[in-house]
Order: structure tokens, then C-alpha cells, then sequence
């Protein structure tokens, strides 16, 4: 069998511009170090004015951006397009449920495994390869291949075949459980695409057949590929009045999608694939799944998108191991050992990229430790987290208690470490008043206990469904790293001292959605490549 032939572009997308220095940093040591084999261009696309334009948005304007460094129009498009492979793997996100990696972003959190390659290994560059080794389509169909880069698939691609016309969309079998969380494509008895349905109830899939004869639902694993011509019309279906730069009239549509929601790739487009697609099926199950777009706009996107056409490839094995919340770390990180070795580990203390001094030692069970320089005892009472510590003197934490210590700046423009301490289970994104936790018990019963006024923590305009953790200015921020320790008791604020309250009320505190902006990427990534090479180089006893 002949080789691929390489990829003409690959495409990382962001949130916002900072994200996308942060990826653009982390692609550069990546292609200095030689891991970006098959690859001819590499590119960061941050969505217009960091307002969010969803992975339709961000897949329409990353095309955009290759069609005006290629010189072409919207007349030579298609043509354009034809000659090249173009993946785009979509990695923007606040990280409001994973906010230790708020600076490197879910698609480079740190991963299980020793290894000897020049960098920490991270989710990006187990999922790179994968994608990377996607079969290309019959030359001069042009290709482009949207991924999501949120969960490591693992997957046996044999006899995988992306050479049909339009949109192909891989999935993988489920149970209707699982499925019931994700996109759900129905298979006719001859293997036909019918019909695209968006987290469906169990209810749904049996009305509309997505159980197959063995019990089994197929999930979209969210990998779809399209040829030049489904691409370009997309293009056209979503585009206005095109300007000089702007061959599409993407870029003052953005705005637009921003202000409802985004432009989905599921959502506003694949619920209108399949052979038994109809207009009413297509706006309810946009409108069910969260789309604030006018139903007049859907109703005149739905003859030119149901026209592309679209298929599935069931992939025969496929597994996710998701990253995308603080629980999952230890979850999908134990798992991907047991993969990884074969057997259930042992020691199932994950511990990443740490450096230890002689007397540095890690008890406990359930854990993951990353980034840390231990010197002391760190006792761990399980389901703990803890990010980016240097501990000089033994340090015990409580069950399901997580901590992470970031390098960054004040307000003031003062060199800083925010120091973070939450429970596992903690819901950055839910609002207050709805019960969200904070070390383990709800926001507001916290903030009541050390004595904080709701209207010290959260800007006075904001409203109550507004104020979540992640907007809750509750870290406090040290001049030195080593700080962090006066801060423990806030895992159980009834035990706190008078001092320690009136300490608290007086800090300098950061939100974690301030932190994300004023932590020091820089230093985020030098801690990291600093412990990997003290690893690399010393025997296997100091870098355990």
C-alpha cells in the first residue's frame, strides 16, 4: 500500500489570541523537535475577538484563512482546494472544568508515560499521529478533516476508507446510554446514512432507529472528513458579500454567529444530513440541542446543506478517554496505564513529570501529581489532584482535595503565584445559586462561613445565574510559591481561625477566569520542559 501523502496544513484552533500564543508556543517546540513529520504548514486560528464562533465558525474561517495564503477567490476555491489535505483539530476552551490547565488548554495536558522523546508527552501528541494516519481520499477530491481535540480516541482505522463524496462522519458503536451524550448517526439495514440526531433520549433513538439489531447505537466520535466541493459549499451556505480579503464574507458574519451561540459543526450542520433529513427535523433538533439561531436562517441553510452529500464509516473498535474535567484526570489517566501496560496498575498514584529529592516520596491511592518538585512526604488521602507544588516539607491532603500553584501576574503587573485549592467534584461553571460547590460544599454556605459579602466576590452588575466559580474572585495570590501553605484551611473553612478569616478577607484574590488571562504561560511551559530534562537526565530513582 502506498504511504499518505502528507498534509498540506494542520490546524490548531483557539478561543482567543492568548490561547493561541500559548498553542502557538507549544507547536513551535514541537516542530523544532521534529514531531510534526507529515505536516508542510502548521497554524493557530483564534476566533475573531475572542468571541466565540463554534467549530463551524472556526472550521469556515480557518478554510478562509488557507484560501487567502494560497491567493485564491471564491471563484478558484474549489479548485484550490482539490489539490490540498487540510486537518483542523479544534482545541478552543476556557477549561472551566479542568482550570489546572487553563494555560496549556485541554489538548496539552501533561499524559501517563515516561517515555524518552524531547518533550513531556501531552493529549495532543497521542492524538496527532492518529489523525495524521487517516486515509487520504483519490487525488484531486481535496480534503479536510475536522476533529475535536478534547478526548484521546483510540481506534483500529482498518479499512477505513474517506473516498466518497461530501461530509464523511466516523463513528463508532455505544451503547444508547453513552450515545444519549453525543451525536447519533441512524443506519438504514443497507448501511445507508438516514438520519443525524443530537444527544437524543433513549426514546428517540428507538423512534427513530438508531438501536441496531445487536443493541447498539453509533455515536459520531467527532472526526468528520469532506472533500473540496462539500467544503466549498459550506462555505458559499454560510458566507455574505465577499470583500478584498475576505473571499466569503466570513469575516462580518463572524460577529454574527458569536451573538447566537456559534456556528455548530453538529448542530447547524450535520442534524441536516441523511437520507431522511426533512426541514422539521432539522430546525427541532438544532433548536433541541441548544441553537439560537432564527428559524427563518435555518430554514433557508437546509436545502443546501441536506444537498451535500454525507455518509458514516463505523469504525470496528473504537475507545474515548476523556480529559476534559479534573475527575477525569485520575479516571482516563489510570485507564490509559492499564492500556498502555496491559494490566490494571498496581500503584495507581499517577505521577507526571515530578522531580524528587531524596527524601521525596508520594503516599496515597487514586491520585494524580503533575509538575511538582518534591523534596518532603506528600500524603495523599485519595482522589486528590495536585498541579505545579515545590514542597520542601510534608504536605497532607484530604480526600478529593486538589490544589495548583501558578506562576503569573497581579493586577498590578507584580510577579505573582496564584494559589488555587478546590474539591474534585467542585463545578466551576454552574451557577452559585444553584448549588455549585467549592471545597466540597456549595459556594454561598463557603463564602458565609469565612465571612464574605457575595458582593466582594462578584462584579456588582453580574446576576445571580452569572456568578459561578469561575468568576469568583476566592485565590488568593502569594509573592512566593511556598505560601501556598497558609491557605489549607480553606478545605474546611469551619476550622479556621479568626486570623486566618481576617487574613483571607485582606488578600489580594483572583477569579479563576482572571487567572487564565494573567497566568504566565512561559513559565507554565519552562517548569515543565525543566522537570522533563532533570529526568531525563538523572537515573530512574530521581525521576520517579
Amino acid at each position: 500500500m502506498a504511504p499518505n501523502p502528507e498534509w498540506d496544513y494542520l490546524v490548531l484552533t483557539a478561543s482567543n489570541a492568548l490561547q493561541a500564543r500559548a498553542y502557538e508556543a507549544q507547536m513551535r517546540l514541537r516542530r523544532q523537535a521534529g514531531l510534526l513529520r507529515g505536516v508542510r504548514q502548521v497554524m493557530v486560528a483564534a476566533d475573531p475577538g475572542g468571541r466565540r464562533v463554534g467549530s463551524g465558525g472556526a472550521t469556515l474561517l480557518a478554510l478562509e484563512q488557507i484560501l487567502r495564503l494560497e491567493g485564491g477567490s471564491a471563484s478558484t476555491a474549489e479548485t484550490l482546494l482539490r489539490r490540498l489535505r487540510i486537518l483542523i483539530v479544534h482545541a478552543g476552551g476556557d477549561s472551566m472544568r479542568l482550570p489546572a490547565y487553563g494555560p496549556c488548554g485541554k489538548i496539552f495536558v501533561p499524559l501517563p508515560g515516561r517515555g524518552d522523546g524531547p518533550l513531556p508527552p501531552a493529549l495532543f501528541d497521542r492524538l496527532l499521529p492518529a489523525f495524521l494516519q487517516l486515509p487520504a481520499p483519490p487525488p484531486g477530491q481535496g480534503q479536510v478533516v475536522a476533529a475535536a481535540g478534547d478526548a484521546l480516541l483510540l481506534w483500529d482505522a482498518a479499512g477505513l476508507s474517506l473516498e466518497r463524496q461530501g461530509i464523511t462522519l466516523l463513528g463508532a458503536e455505544a451503547s444508547p446510554q453513552e450515545a444519549s451524550r453525543h451525536g447519533v448517526c441512524c443506519i438504514g439495514g443497507e448501511g445507508a446514512f438516514s438520519l443525524y440526531l443530537q444527544k437524543p433520549s433513549l426514546e428517540q433513538q428507538q423512534r427513530s432507529g438508531a438501536i441496531r439489531t445487536n443493541g447498539a447505537s453509533v455515536l459520531d466520535i467527532g472526526v468528520m472528513s469532506m472533500d473540496a466541493a462539500a467544503a466549498v459549499a459550506l462555505l458559499r451556505g454560510f458566507g455574505s458579500q465577499p470583500g478584498q480579503d475576505d473571499p466569503f464574507g466570513l469575516a462580518s458574519q463572524a460577529r454574527c454567529w458569536a451573538e447566537r451561540g456559534g456556528l455548530d459543526l453538529y448542530r447547524e450542520i450535520c442534524c441536516s444530513l441523511g437520507s431522511q433529513a426533512s426541514l422539521d427535523h432539522y430546525v427541532r433538533s438544532a433548536r433541541s440541542s441548544g441553537s439560537r439561531w432564527p428559524s427563518q436562517e435555518l430554514e433557508g441553510l437546509f436545502p443546501l446543506l441536506h444537498a451535500i452529500p454525507a455518509c458514516v464509516q463505523v469504525l470496528p473498535r473504537c475507545r474515548f478517554l476523556h480529559f476534559g474535567s479534573t475527575r477525569q484526570l485520575i479516571t482516563s489517566g489510570l485507564a490509559l496505564v492499564e492500556l498502555d501496560s496491559g494490566a490494571a496498575p498496581s500503584d495507581t498514584v499517577l505521577s507526571i513529570n515530578n522531580t524528587f529529592g531524596p527524601a521525596g516520596l508520594i503516599r496515597g491511592k487514586d491520585c494524580w501529581v503533575e509538575g511538582c518538585r518534591i523534596h518532603a512526604t506528600l500524603e495523599l488521602s485519595g482522589r486528590n489532584v495536585v498541579v505545579g507544588v515545590d514542597l520542601d516539607a510534608s504536605l497532607q491532603l484530604p480526600a478529593a482535595a486538589c490544589l495548583d500553584i501558578l506562576a503569573g501576574t497581579s493586577r498590578g503587573g507584580s510577579k505573582v503565584w496564584f494559589v488555587r485549592p478546590y474539591g474534585l467534584e467542585d463545578t466551576f461553571k454552574d451557577p452559585a445559586s444553584q448549588g455549585a460547590s467549592f471545597c466540597g460544599m456549595p459556594v454561598l454556605d463557603w463564602l458565609a462561613a469565612v465571612g464574605l459579602p457575595p458582593e466582594d466576590v462578584w462584579d456588582a452588575e453580574s446576576i445571580e445565574a452569572q456568578r459561578t466559580l469561575w468568576n469568583a474572585r476566592v485565590f488568593p495570590a502569594e509573592s512566593s510559591p511556598a505560601a501556598f501553605r497558609k491557605w489549607l484551611w480553606m478545605y474546611d473553612p469551619a476550622g479556621a481561625t479568626d486570623a486566618q478569616k481576617q487574613d483571607y478577607l485582606r488578600a489580594d484574590r483572583y477569579s479563576a477566569a482572571e487567572i487564565a488571562w494573567l497566568a504566565d504561560q512561559e513559565a507554565w511551559i519552562r517548569r515543565r520542559m525543566e522537570n522533563w530534562s532533570f529526568r531525563q537526565s538523572r537515573s530512574p530513582d530521581s525521576a520517579r
